[in-house]
Parts: C-alpha cells; sequence; structure tokens
C-alpha cells in the first residue's frame, strides 16, 4: 500500500493517509483546509471573469487539483476534477507551479517529461531543457504563467503561484479561458484578478 502510494511513513514508523488515498476518497484534511480558504477568493475570481477557477498543488510530476469553480456559461471545457490530476507542463496552474521550483527539479522533471509514454499518456514534450528553463524564468519573474491550446484547441489559462506557510505544498490559482479572451492586452487585467484573490488564500492559509 505504500507503494501504490495509499500509506505514507510518518513519526517512529508510523502510516498515514497517503495521496492515492486521498485521490479517491476525494479529500484529505490539508486538502480541506486549501479548499475552505480558497473558495471564497475563487468565487471573486469567477464573479470578475465569468470563466473556470480551479486551485492546485504540485503532486510529483503532475498539478493535483483541491477546488475548482466551472462557469456555467463558458464557451471552453473544463479539464480539471477535484481530486484530479494533469501533468504540470499542460496547464497554466503546472507551470506556475514550475516556476516556483528549482533549476535542478525542472531539469529532472523536463527529462522525465520529454520521455515518450508507452502506457499511452500525453505526448513527451518536445522542446529543449534549455527553452523550457528559460521559458519557466519568464513565468517566474513576471509572477504568473500562460498556456495556450497545451490542452484544448481555442482554449488557454492563465496563473499565478500563490505564497504558503512553511512546510506547505507548492499551490497555484489559475483560471480557464477561450483564446479571444487573453491577448496579450488581456492579460495584464487577469492576473491582477488571480494576484488578488491570490493574496487572500495565502493570507487565510496564514503565509502573510
Amino acid at each position: 500500500m505504500k507503494r501504490a502510494g495509499w500509506l505514507e511513513t510518518g513519526a517512529a514508523g508510523s502510516y498515514r493517509v497517503g495521496t492515492r488515498l486521498w485521490e479517491l476518497a476525494s479529500r484529505s484534511s490539508s486538502a480541506e483546509s486549501l479548499a475552505a480558504a480558497a473558495i471564497p477568493f475563487m468565487s471573486d475570481v469567477h464573479t470578475v471573469l465569468r470563466q473556470h477557477v480551479h486551485v492546485g498543488v504540485v503532486e510529483g510530476h503532475d498539478v493535483l487539483f483541491a477546488e475548482r469553480i466551472a462557469a456555467s456559461g463558458s464557451t471552453v471545457p473544463l479539464r480539471s476534477n477535484v481530486a484530479g490530476r494533469l501533468p504540470l507542463r499542460r496547464s497554466a496552474t503546472g507551470l506556475a507551479l514550475l516556476s516556483q521550483c528549482p533549476p535542478g527539479t525542472v531539469a529532472q522533471y523536463h527529462r522525465a517529461a520529454a520521455t515518450p509514454d508507452a502506457a499511452g499518456g500525453p505526448a513527451a514534450l518536445t522542446v529543449t531543457a534549455e527553452r523550457f528553463a528559460a521559458d519557466l524564468a519568464v513565468f517566474a519573474q513576471r509572477g504568473y504563467a500562460i498556456q495556450r491550446e497545451r490542452i484544448d484547441h481555442g482554449t488557454g489559462g492563465v496563473a499565478v503561484p500563490l505564497r504558503v506557510p512553511a512546510g506547505h505544498r507548492a499551490v497555484a490559482l489559475g483560471t480557464v479561458l477561450p483564446l479571444e479572451e487573453m491577448r496579450d492586452a488581456d492579460v495584464p487585467a487577469i492576473m491582477q484578478t488571480l494576484r488578488v484573490a491570490g493574496h487572500g488564500i495565502s493570507r487565510a492559509l496564514g503565509a502573510l
């Protein structure tokens, strides 16, 4: 069960619920805390943007979504599910999380993501390690990440990393939009809406 991720080793050889079991049950106490802290501010983002909103954490090579708000009037699909995963490189939320990782972690991730998945998963990452690291460095400098058509044609995303308490897994807040609503002139306003909400979430988590 430990190898499968159902259990994790705690202090003095004890065991606690693992991430895989959390995904099956949909919630763990940490995810509950993040979701509870995030949902009021995610609602604010949804009110302003009228688009899908989600919050996620790093889990291995994926972003693991703790909460989401679906916009019923949106014309774009929402691929994130609560307790569901997407590869870090495919979503703006995942890219925002990667942009906060140290260079060694990014290089390790690139090596893994550049290997074809024999099991039929997402296509292997084709950009060079240098280009991938440079793109993430730009996201880190700007304080937000964007992706265009990495999941669905005609859609994109914008996400911001959040400040979290010591020991908390990295968190990012993102939105999914039609491409025509995320032109270069539109992105700063979207980013600012996410950043204000992210500040509120960080404060609710005790990071500020």
